[in-house]
């Protein structure tokens, strides 16, 4: 029997795998990249015991002006966490635009690069929130 290498725990966190594991895990370093991108995205600063510093205020800028000063915010700060705890991830562009099917919504779509020894893979992020 092969072993099979897995790289963390996929997040979002999802049940739905034919192994009879309790969670998704990825299979892949670049599955595990963009998840732990999501995982730092996707927690509010402060959350995280013992490391208040982790995660972004993406939730803060949902009900603020949809305007280029709030994305320029939002901008900077997805960059510094990510760049901060995910480093083999490089950011090529970030996008935020407003959500049409929600009054306070807004779409991050995230275009991305993996570093892999001396090359760099391109990778493409979409967050809805």
């Amino acid at each position: 029997m092969a072993l099979t290498q897995r790289f963390g725990i996929r997040y979002p966190f999802t049940l739905e795998n034919d192994d009879e594991l309790y969670m998704d895990l990825n299979m892949t370093r670049e599955e595990s990249l963009k998840s732990r991108l999501l995982h730092v995205i996707f927690t509010p600063k402060g959350q995280r015991l013992r490391n208040p510093d982790f995660g972004t205020d993406l939730i803060k800028y949902i009900h603020e002006p949809s305007d280029e000063t709030t994305f320029e915010r939002l901008r900077t700060d997805i960059t510094q966490q990510v760049y901060k705890y995910v480093p083999d991830v490089v950011f090529k562009d970030i996008s935020i635009y407003s959500d049409e099917k929600s009054d306070n919504g807004k779409i991050v779509i995230i275009h991305y690069t993996i570093k892999k020894g001396i090359h760099e893979e391109e990778q493409t992020a979409a967050v809805r929130v």
